[in-house]
């Protein structure tokens, strides 16, 4: 699979990686949101109360921020055709075991498990993308598995809604997991033939050298750190909008279920767009790393911007304050994966993004305390003031650390470098 440095367009066998990438993410969100969405029902019917069910999310949170790194380590072990197919086929086991949950033991088991399976799909995605396309090609690529997540966001409420009042909640956990097990043969079918583009040589790092290795690697600690504080944006808008738009805006659960999906959709196209800009500017003929960072920084700007207007009132005013939010989360998280297929070596890729990956759990666990405490008392504001913070103290390491140049061992062959990215 061969392209030349500077061409945006997919081959044939490319699309049908992207396409894969797309569809497993989407997968990987369905089966973790299945249960937040069931959990009313669910409760009452086991008879958990509340406390029960977040010690389980919590279970399932603290499982994934610590295997985040040891998929990684992983997948730079045995490669992303392997890989994806063991972590998909196991947490798609993991989510139709869901449908046997007896009370709150069994519950804290499998979501646990699922925790630590789900990781691996993000890093595996990293991993393909870094072996199969071309730097100027790893932003629109990085964007459309991105847009998973978000697709994800969007159909996971009718569909598991839809099954679970027609054949019960139990089923929808069995449905979800069985089309990540039909994912598989279609991935290793589609992959047997798929060769890395030229020059790929990720042979791993020897098992006891790696995690020494990385924490030595400026890059690496830069992009812990660039995650650690940018990872908390996407966090906020995951787990609280719903809440601030109620509690603080004074929006109706009504007012959400009709509005609440424009900011993610608007996000999503953000994250294709967002992309497609870094790449261009690669293919125009930028450094890999300079066309990241302004992307990344253009998304800390929108941040600042949405932070300037969280006085609005009104339905649409708020609605565009809060977009102007989550275009900067698009637009992140689409540069954000493709960061290091171009920054370090290529037998570590997906060792440093799950290294990093579990930098941003521990950042999105201590910032989501610091909103609780704060929206208990009323004070939104505030965390928006900090929301515009932490975005800029994002990018900063990527800056500081993260400069173009040709090092041997790198992503990007010195093939597909242009003759700015040594400078």
């Amino acid at each position: 699979m061969t392209a030349p440095a500077t061409r945006l367009a997919f081959t044939r066998a490319q699309t049908y990686l992207a396409a894969l990438l797309f569809a497993m993410i989407l997968l990987n969100y369905l089966d973790r949101v299945v249960l937040s969405l069931v959990s009313p029902v669910m409760r009452l019917e086991l008879g958990l109360s509340q406390m029960q069910y977040a010690q389980a999310v919590n279970a399932f949170l603290l499982a994934y921020g610590f295997m985040y790194v040891g998929s990684g380590l992983i997948l730079d072990r045995i490669g992303p055709r392997q890989g994806l197919a063991l972590f998909v086929a196991c947490w798609s086991v993991v989510c139709v075991m869901h449908a046997s949950i007896a009370g709150f033991a069994t519950l804290v088991l499998w979501r646990s498990l699922l925790g630590v399976a789900e990781p691996g799909g993000w890093t595996g995605a990293v991993k393909t993308i870094s072996r199969h396309f071309t730097a100027a090609q790893r932003g629109l690529a990085s964007s459309i598995f991105t847009m998973g997540s978000g697709i994800g966001q969007i159909i996971a409420p009718p569909l598991v809604v839809f099954v679970s009042l027609r054949y019960g909640w139990r089923s929808a956990f069995l449905i979800s997991g069985v089309a990540g097990l039909i994912w598989i043969p279609i991935w290793l079918r589609v992959t047997k033939t798929a060769k890395p583009i030229s020059g790929v040589d990720d042979r791993p790092v020897p098992l006891r050298d790696a995690l020494p290795r990385l924490l030595r690697n400026p890059r690496a600690l830069a992009f812990m750190g660039t995650r650690f504080f940018g990872d908390t944006t996407g966090y906020f808008f995951l787990f609280w909008l719903p809440e601030y738009l109620t509690s603080s805006k004074g929006f109706t659960m009504a007012t959400v279920g009709k509005f609440g999906w424009i900011p993610m959709a608007l996000s999503d196209l953000a994250t294709l767009g967002g992309g497609y800009f870094s790449s261009r500017l690669i293919a125009a003929g930028y450094p890999v790393l300079f066309s990241r960072k302004v992307a990344m920084t253009s998304a800390a700007v929108f941040v600042i911007l949405g932070t300037m207007f969280q006085a609005a009132t009104g339905t649409w005013p708020v609605l565009a304050s809060v977009s102007l939010c989550t275009i900067a989360v698009g637009i992140w998280s689409a540069n954000l994966h493709a960061v290091p297929a171009d920054a370090v070596d290529q037998k570590e890729v997906a060792s440093v993004h799950g290294l990093a990956g579990s930098a941003g759990a521990v950042g999105g666990i201590l910032f989501n305390t610091l909103v609780g405490y704060l929206s208990a008392r009323g004070n939104f504001f505030l965390v928006f003031v900090v929301l515009s913070m932490l975005m800029p103290l994002g990018v900063a390491p990527l800056w500081i650390w993260m400069r173009d140049a040709v090092t041997p061992g790198l992503s990007a062959t010195p093939a597909q470098i242009s003759p700015q990215d040594s400078r």
